[in-house]
């Protein structure tokens, strides 16, 4: 996203002329997004305030780089980085130190990785591609979200400085071998650069629109729009009344999808042309528009606006931490007096940040503007980069001491976890620390997060891989199949397979529960899932293994998690019992586990901001509500076991977060050491050895 550029006067088509106007539209920008992020069921589709970011830099980096060549018939790179570089990093450099400092300050140790990594990405400006491959919604704040989420935008930006002086400058080579002048080129290139990015954004957009929503290639086509919208030739009724209704047409389109568009559309595609456009439009009429009272280019133009305007950058920079930390904080979003307080909070950094960081480094003195001034501006930023680099490695290093704990075998004495409540409890020695420690909780996972078993795909995993246990060959082999709680189990059985000689094979597909029926969200059936699956239980009945252990999340816990629901005609009960009955149907033994009662918030940060247990403790009505819908399934089906391990979770009505010294959760899963406590009685339960 893009801010409030230090250029004031942009190329109108014929010179240069002073255009408040883009100040103006700088701020309704800013305004749109910072409202999406306060209160986003207020204004779903604020997030295009980005889009007129990417279209008003296009249209003054173009511009200026246009008129440079046609001025120099050349294009100064050295310069045009530096100028960037003044502009843009020592504000970004602030927050990021700002960002870390709150995070230690602020939010729990299980945090201080992630924002530490994301605090790097931003700094090298990849941040869009971390979110693409993360596949990361663009959504309202919650208390997990990236404080530095929205440097994507910088990224895509930052991006497209590195190539366009040399575009340029490949221009202007060409208009020299040809004796033509560089100008006569921009506008026919621009538009292929457009065209082919628009294109790519439609196709991306209809088949991975979240993907699509970070990458670069899918944005360059705004900018490119932008860039033609300051070098395409004044077109002559664009002039007086006309150009002002134009100028309110261009607002019109930025403003009204606001209203309709949300980021479950496939954007940015084709449907981003209508802001993009109205952007442009705006931009191109703004000039003529500026002359008659009543024009939006003159509204735009009023000084509240162009202060907001000035400031946009650093407003932009600062709101988003600002909203973060306050979600963390407060446990909840923000209401309207609260997101009123954090609006102008945000504004007051950034007036602060305009006037201290962004304009004493901006302009520089002219002893500074040779190739030795460009050369100190490199120096600073790469020293400064450094040490921001430095201040990101420390909160990460303290937490990861602490994680290699996780490879550090407990004593069993010292930590029984799930022993503690067995039918013979195990004695829990008082005032020992509780393990692992909550900052590394999230870390703590099973063998199959590793690779592709944690997303067993039958069509592609070659039936060698994703065993676990002995290594004797004649050993009983155990299939665990199902989703991410199912492959809770596959660690408890390989503790067990220390004592008793297993075989166990994971087939294991987070997100997806072993039955024939698909699952869907709002606007997607996931039939993948339930096809699968179907291929999954041929290949268990082709092994013919001694057991088939099958687990998955309670059907209220993916409406919590993932927001999916199964349709009345094709109910996950339906699915789970025709998947139960080809297993039986085949001479197999089949055994069913209860999922886990389900904790209440976020266990692990509750006991990092409380420090008691008690205070994160959930009630077992609530752990436990609703159906579990594969138990109940299994009662369908003749011959299928059922396995109830909660008592090993919950007494006298309560589920604690910690059981035997031990943490039982790290979100909705439990932590794998809890789990492979669970060894000793699961093995009994499933009457192995």
């Amino acid at each position: 996203m893009r801010h409030a550029s230090a250029v004031k006067r942009a190329n109108n088509g014929t010179g240069h002329a002073p255009r408040p106007d883009i100040q103006g539209l700088r701020a309704l920008a800013v305004g749109l997004v910072v409202i999406y992020h306060l209160r986003p069921e207020a204004l779903a589709g604020g997030f295009i305030g980005v889009d007129v970011f990417f279209v008003v830099s296009g249209f003054l980096i173009i511009g200026s780089l246009a008129r440079e060549a046609a001025r120099n018939s050349s294009i100064s790179v050295p310069a045009f980085y530096a100028r960037r570089i003044r502009r843009l990093f020592p504000a970004s450099a602030a927050v990021l130190v700002a960002v870390l400092l709150g995070t230690v300050l602020l939010l729990p140790q299980s945090r201080w990785q992630g924002i530490s990594a994301d605090v790097l990405f931003s700094l090298l400006q990849v941040q869009n591609w971390h979110q693409a491959l993360s596949a990361v919604s663009y959504a309202g704040a919650t208390g997990e979200v990236s404080p530095l989420q929205h440097f994507w935008s910088l990224a895509v930006e930052e991006q497209f400085y590195l190539v366009i002086p040399f575009f340029f400058l490949g221009l202007v080579l060409a208009a020299r071998r040809m004796n033509r002048a560089s100008d006569r080129f921009i506008v026919p290139a621009l538009s292929a650069v457009a065209l082919v990015s628009f294109a790519y954004s439609i196709h991306l957009s209809n088949h991975e629109h979240t993907l699509a929503y970070f990458v670069t290639g899918t944005r360059v086509w705004e900018l490119a729009v932008g860039g033609l919208a300051a070098r395409v030739p004044a077109v002559g009724f664009l002039t007086g009344r006309r150009a002002a209704l134009a100028s309110w047409a261009g607002v019109a389109a930025v403003v009204i999808p606001v209203f309709f568009l949300t980021t479950e559309m496939p954007f940015p595609g084709s449907i981003a042309a209508i802001p993009v456009l109205g952007t442009a439009l705006l931009l191109r009429s703004g000039s003529a528009a500026a002359a008659v009272p009543w024009s939006a280019s003159r509204v735009l133009s009023l000084r509240p606006l162009t202060f907001i305007g000035d400031v946009s950058y650093s407003l932009y920079l600062w709101h988003w931490p600002v909203i973060v930390f306050a979600v963390a904080l407060l446990g909840r979003a923000p209401r309207i007096r609260e997101a009123i307080l954090l609006g102008a909070l945000s504004l007051a950094l950034a007036a602060a940040s305009y006037y201290w960081v962004e304009q004493r480094f901006r302009h520089p003195s002219s002893r500074n503007t040779g190739w030795g001034g460009h050369r100190k501006v490199y120096v600073l930023a790469m020293c400064s980069a450094v040490l921001v680099t430095v201040a990101a490695w420390a909160p990460w290093q303290v937490v990861e001491v602490k994680r290699a704990q996780l490879s550090t075998a407990l004593s069993d004495r010292d930590y029984p976890g799930a022993r503690a409540w067995s039918e013979r409890p195990a004695a829990v020695p008082a005032g020992m620390p509780v393990r692992p420690d909550p900052s590394v909780a999230m870390q703590d996972v099973p063998a199959t997060s590793a690779g592709a078993c944690g997303v067993y795909d039958p069509a592609s995993v070659p039936d060698t891989d994703c065993w676990f246990g002995s290594q004797d060959l004649e050993a009983p082999v155990v299939v665990v199949v199902g989703d991410s709680h199912a492959g809770q189990f596959v660690d408890p059985l390989v503790a067990v397979s220390q004592k008793i000689p297993l075989r166990i094979h994971a087939m294991v597909r987070n997100g997806c529960p072993f039955a024939l029926t698909p699952p869907r969200s709002a606007d997607t059936v996931y039939a993948n899932c339930s096809a699968q699956n179907a291929v999954t239980a041929e290949k268990i009945i082709g092994q013919k293994p001694d057991l088939v252990l099958v687990a998955g999340m309670r059907e209220d816990g993916y409406r919590k998690a993932l927001g999916w629901h199964w349709a009345p005609e094709s109910t996950l009960a339906d699915g789970y019992v025709e998947s139960l009955s080809r297993l039986r149907g085949a001479g197999l033994r089949v055994a069913v586990i209860a999922d886990p009662p389900y904790p209440g918030g976020n266990p692990v940060e509750c006991l990092q901001k409380h420090g008691r247990q008690d205070q994160c403790a959930t009630a077992a009505a609530e752990a436990l509500a609703g159906t579990d819908t594969l138990v109940n399934a299994a009662g369908s089906v003749p011959g299928v076991e059922t396995i109830d391990l909660s008592r090993h979770f919950c007494r006298d009505g309560v589920c604690p977060v910690v059981i035997g010294n031990v943490l039982v959760y790290r979100d909705n899963h439990m932590t794998n050491t809890f789990a492979k406590s669970l060894a000793p009685d699961l093995a009994v339960a499933l009457r192995l050895g």
